[in-house]
Formats: structure tokens, sequence, C-alpha cells
């Protein structure tokens, strides 16, 4: 064992695309403070969700394997994890840290996400509550433990919600990055994709313009910046209580955000890019800067920065890749491709590489029961297909003009999806848990909020948000 391992801070925050940080080339300074962060750091241009939204993600990235292998595929965490897989926290924890977290994860869903709080000293528990100053009070939180900590070293998760739907940034934030009328659709057309749906999801948001799709997309930006600014207020207290030069510093989100991609907005569901594709940074002690345009999934967090503070990983096979040799040079890649699911609000399984993207829809749960798409309609089960290269942003599904090339693509996923659950042990996940929260639970939760004298029923216990 070292003398003395170096303090990791990961960062998470929460819907965070990277698209919309100055770091990443978004044209509005949303960002100095991660900006800065980057600076210091190797930040990962194709940096992914193996696993969306919320809870998998989070539990993919905190123990290192695809959700296929631990079976978490849906938040708010129906699923257990099973209590033989070890967080990167218990790892911390055996490897003498003093261990930390800001995190809602445990507390949201009625409790159901219990196994975030493995390996912690100290868990500091909250109920995600928008329209506030909330990432202010965990920042708070964060120092507080910062600068009473021991000698011993520090592992330190700290989990911000902004800028999660429902969008409401406090002021100067709220019009910070607003140019009425700026937007390139209508809320109309926005509207009448889906006008139950849209309108109480707009609605739900109590905005003081929601009739502007640029003053939407405006309040998403604004908790951006609101965010970025306890980001800084974290840095700045980590430099001076802590040894900041031996200090590690993961920045990353757990997913993006839709804003018309695939028909969806003010979301993140689909297996576009918008949504799994995420912010990741990394700052290290030994001062690697610059970018990193490798493939690399959440998967890859765990086993990074375990070598990074020569943690013992666990006993049993990771599906995550060091990232270390990348920054070294010793690599040019870790991966092929990057495997992505989603089983929420609708169900996918999309097969990545850095070039081209097969996304397959899931439509029948194991028992033959349909599994609806986000707006509660009775799902196709035609897989869509995008060349990378042509057409990043994803706009022209070739899947009828290309058929042999789905097949291909449908081959490899398929090849993989077999091989993983023989190594897992596992049924697939997806299809024996199905969707965790389909159209019409959402709608009922959604309304409850709006109109509660209103509502049907015994109302909902999950406290879980979008």
């Amino acid at each position: 064992m070292p003398a003395k391992r170096p303090d990791i801070v990961v960062i998470a925050v929460d819907t965070l695309r990277p698209d919309h940080l100055g770091c990443y080339g978004y044209p509005r300074p949303t960002s100095p403070a991660v900006d800065r962060l980057a600076e210091q750091s190797v930040v990962f241009d194709q940096a992914f969700a193996a696993g969306i939204p919320t809870t998998p993600a989070f539990t993919t990235l905190l123990s290192g394997l695809h959700p296929y292998h631990h079976q978490v595929v849906s938040h708010p965490g129906g699923h257990p994890l099973d209590a033989k897989i070890q967080l990167l926290s218990q790892l911390a924890k055996a490897g003498g840290y003093l261990t930390v977290a800001c995190d809602n994860l445990v507390v949201q869903g009625a409790g159901r996400g219990t196994w975030f709080a493995r390996g912690y000293d100290h868990y500091s528990g909250f109920l995600y509550a928008p329209f506030g100053d909330q990432s202010r009070q965990l920042t708070d939180r964060a120092l507080s433990f910062v600068q009473g900590a021991r000698e011993e070293p520090l592992f330190l998760f700290i989990h911000y919600w902004d800028p999660h739907t429902p969008y409401g940034p406090l002021p100067p934030y709220d019009t910070l990055h607003y140019e009425p009328g700026s937007g390139p659709v209508e809320m109309s057309e926005v509207r009448a994709i889906h006008p139950d749906y849209y309108d109480a999801f707009v609605a739900d948001m109590k905005l003081r313009h929601p009739d502007d799709y640029a003053y939407i997309v405006a309040q998403y930006d604004g908790e951006i910046t609101q965010v970025d600014t306890q980001v800084g207020r974290l840095l700045d207290g980590l430099r001076a209580s802590r040894g900041w030069d031996d200090t590690v510093v993961l920045l990353v989100s757990d997913h993006g955000e839709c804003f018309g991609e695939g028909g969806l907005y003010f979301d993140h569901h689909g297996l576009y890019d918008a949504v799994i594709r995420t912010t990741m940074m990394l700052r290290t002690p030994s001062g690697e800067r610059g970018r990193c345009d490798a493939l690399v999934s959440h998967e890859d967090v765990l086993p990074t920065l375990c070598e990074l503070a020569n943690l013992e990983l666990p006993p049993y096979p990771l599906t995550g890749r060091s990232v270390l040799p990348l920054l070294s040079g010793s690599a040019r890649s870790i991966r092929p491709y990057v495997v992505s699911t989603e089983s929420t609000r609708q169900a996918s399984v999309a097969w990545r590489t850095a070039t081209e993207k097969l996304i397959v829809p899931v439509t029948h749960d194991a028992g033959g029961e349909p599994l609806p798409d986000l707006y509660g309609r009775p799902r196709r089960p035609d897989p869509l297909l995008f060349d990378l290269t042509a057409d990043p942003g994803e706009r022209q599904d070739l899947a009828a003009e290309e058929p042999q090339r789905v097949a291909r693509l449908r081959a490899e996923l398929d090849a993989w999806t077999a091989d993983t659950l023989a190594v897992a042990g596992q049924p697939d996940p997806i299809a024996t848990q199905g969707l965790s929260l389909p159209y019409d639970r959402f709608m009922e939760r959604v309304l409850h909020r709006l109109a509660p004298e209103a509502a049907k029923g015994t109302p909902p216990t999950d406290a879980s948000p979008h």
C-alpha cells in the first residue's frame, strides 16, 4: 500500500449534455468553472452511458459492470443490486479512504436504490427539489466534510441534480442565456407531437414563457450555469483545504438530454447520442491534459480510478477497462463499441461504434406483453441505423436502404448479448423486468403534481423526478 493515496473526487452532474458546455464547443458561456477544470484535465469527447437513465447509469459507473451484468436497467431501481457486487466506495473504504457522499439515489424512488450507500462513512442523502438553490446546499454539505476531514485520503462523491427537468433556475440564471424567439422550432410544433403529454410536461415546469422554445432551452442552460457556480465553489474549497496537486477529479454526467432528437424534447429517453453521450473529464496528479476521442463507457470509471489510487479490484471480471493507456499514449483505443440500454419509459438496446449505430426497439417483454413507446403508443420493432460519419446528428435512418448493414450489426449485437448473459449467468433484464415508468404511470404522477385534488387513486409514493 502506498504511503499516501490521492484524494478522489467524483462530481456527478445529472442530465448534463456535453455539447451545452463551452469546453465541448457550446457558443453560450454556460460553464466557466467546468471549462477551467477541463483545461487541467483530459476531456473525453466520446464517452457514453451503458444504461440510462439515472439509476442504471450510476450503478454501472460505480460498479464497472454493464447493466446486462448487474441487471439494474431502469430508474428508479426496481431490481436490487446483488450484494456480491462491490461498488467504488466499498473498494475505496477497504483501501483506507474516508468515504463521503452527498447524493439522493438512496432517498429517491422510495428508498429502492439502497445499494448506493454501500461503503460510505458518511452518506448525506437528500430529496431532489427543483426551483431552488439545492446545488448550493449540497456544495455547503460537501465542503463541511472536506474541511473537517482528517489526514486519511478522501473519497468524495457529490451528485448535483441541476439541470434535470423540470428546469427552473433562480435569477439571474433564468434569463442569462435567453434570446426571445431564437429557437429553431415553435412550441406549437413540439406540443403537436403528443398534446396531452407536452401540455402537462411543460406545465409542470411552471415557466414564465411556456410558448417560447428558446426560453425552455435557456432554462436548461441557466441550470448548467447555476450548478457550474457551485462546482467552482467546490473546487476552490478543495484547493484551499486538501492537497490539490495530489487530487484526482472526475467530472461526469449520467446522460444527456433531448432537444428534438428522435422527436423527443426536454427529457432523456431514446438511445440517441444526445442522451447516451456524456460529459466526462479526468484530472490526475500526473497532469495529463488534452482531448481523447476514443470510445469510453461509464463501465471504465471504476477500473480507471482504482488504478490511479492503487485500489484492489473486485474478485470477478469487470466489463470496464482502465482509460489510463489512452492518457499515456500506450493505446489508441480500449473498446471497439459501446452497448447502451434503456428500460424505464420505453425499452431499447443500441450498438454503437465510432462510425455507426444500430438502435433496436424492444417491443414485448418475456411474457409477450407489449412494451409501448415513450408516449404510450404501440411500438414498431423496426431498428434504426445511423452512419455517424456522414450524419453525426442521427437525422437520417438508413435501415430500410441498407438491410445488409442492419443484419451485420444486429448479428454483432445478438452475439454480444448471448455471450454477456452467459458470462453473467443472468436472464435478459429488459425482457424479464419490463418498463418501470410507462406512459400511464408517468402521466398520473405529472397530473397529480399539477392538480392533486383532481388526481385519481392513491397519490404516487415514488418521489423520483421524470
